[in-house]
């Protein structure tokens, strides 16, 4: 699965909380340490298994780090913010 960013969002960090704004439905999403860590390396790495890898070795955990990135990716391509190419 590879993936992007949606060009048309907007991110900002506002007191230390990532938050991103979808413009065509015009909601706001803000994003934990971990998935603002993901969101910004969408800008080198376009494939799961590189952003599993790299927020592995970032965050150094592994309980439930799977879930969490699966659990972010399916709800950001949900939401529009993500998407597949």
């Amino acid at each position: 699965m590879n993936l992007c960013k949606n060009p048309k969002c907007i991110f900002k960090f506002v007191d230390n909380t990532g938050v991103i704004l979808e413009p065509e439905n015009g909601k706001f999403i803000e994003l934990n340490e971990t998935a603002s860590f993901i969101w910004n390396l969408l800008d080198e790495e376009d494939t799961y298994e590189g952003i599993y890898s790299k927020t592995k070795e970032k965050f150094n955990v592994n309980n439930d780090l799977e879930k969490q990135i699966n659990e972010f990716l399916k709800n950001a391509i949900k939401a529009n913010i993500v998407q597949e190419i």
